[in-house]
């Protein structure tokens, strides 16, 4: 249910972007942010409750490759309703999209089974506020040095996507469909990514895959600062791509495989949660940066401190033991 009303809401307040201005579209962007977390988190719930252990990297991956893939067509289809008629023309996209993926949804979206509140019974379905902000505290207290880790993942997985833009007009692509070709290079090696991801998370091992992803985004971020030819540009954005890629199919496993099956909404909600927050630095970090070392160094500085924490997750990785496989699925065949 909460996954389809908010498929509904994000077409009706996606489509005010075209009537709204100043204080109200800020309002709006802002609810925006809210809806698309309710459905990032309902969608990764229902793939904890309904799909089995063993398919679940696969599923997540294509969840992951599937958005992705949205990605690519919105921003290229914004960018050509931008440039030929006005950027408020391109907010028609978000009805369409809500459309496309609600229909399917009505039909395939299993209705989720909770048990009769009794008390005592189903701690992550509380009846009262408090009740709801006790069973937070005990997903934080459980699973406070995953969701930490994570948001220094996602605040440098985060740099290209605030911060490509910039770059490429820098190197003088001013028009939003020549950048938007650009950037779905990025977008493209998220799919293949995400595809890859059981396969990644089988031959590596879940241990190895944070030093997998700041390898990436090491190398990808410097060379996006330093280069000026548009082929490395284009070969940076897909390395970062391909980084961005592993990480998001990969936390999910991970909140998903950690999290107690009575308490897995509230962790996929609060891993989504501090996904947006660990963004949410990047305006606040990088204007002094770029005031210091300019535009492109601010990024390579990132780089530079990614490679850092690379070190760190080597030697995680050759401490770590092998992670417990998910809790199972209700459903599909358990």
């Amino acid at each position: 249910k909460i996954m389809l009303a908010m498929l509904i809401a994000f077409g009706i307040v996606g489509v005010g972007g075209m009537f709204l201005g100043g204080v109200p579209l800020l309002v709006s962007r802002f609810l925006m942010g809210v809806i698309s977390t309710c459905i990032s988190a309902a969608s990764t719930t229902l793939i904890g409750e309904f799909i089995p252990l063993q398919r679940r990297s696969l599923v997540i991956g294509l969840q992951m490759s599937g958005s992705s893939l949205v990605g690519i067509v919105a921003m290229n289809a914004s960018a050509y309703l931008n440039d030929a008629f006005g950027w408020r023309v391109s907010f028609v996209l978000y009805p369409i999209i809500a459309a496309i993926v609600l229909l399917p949804g009505v039909a395939l979206i299993p209705r989720s089974v909770r048990p009769e509140r009794t008390p005592g019974s189903d701690p992550a379905a509380p009846r009262d506020p408090l009740d709801a902000l006790r069973s937070v505290w005990r997903v934080l207290v459980g699973m406070w040095p995953l969701y930490l880790m994570l948001f220094l993942l996602h605040a440098t997985a985060y740099t290209p996507n605030s911060q490509s833009s910039f770059v490429l007009a820098d190197d003088g692509i001013a028009n939003a469909s020549e950048r938007a070709r650009m950037l779905s290079i990025g977008q493209a090696m998220i799919v293949t990514a995400a595809l890859c991801y059981p396969l990644t998370r089988k031959y590596i091992g879940a241990r190895w895959i944070p030093a997998l992803f700041l390898a990436l985004m090491t190398s990808g971020l410097i060379l996006l600062g330093l280069s000026r030819d548009l082929v490395f540009v284009g070969l940076a954005l897909g390395l970062l791509g391909l980084g961005s890629g592993t990480l998001f199919p990969h936390q999910s496993n991970l909140v998903l495989a950690r999290a107690q099956p009575e308490y897995r909404g509230r962790a996929v909600g609060l891993m989504v949660s501090n996904q947006f927050l660990a963004d949410s630095i990047n305006p606040f970090i990088f204007p002094p940066l770029i005031a210091a070392f300019g535009l492109r160094y601010a990024v390579v500085t990132i780089g530079v401190l990614a490679g850092a924490g690379l070190l760190g997750a080597l030697l995680y990785g050759s401490r770590a033991t092998s992670l417990a496989l998910p809790a199972p699925a209700k459903g599909c065949g358990h």
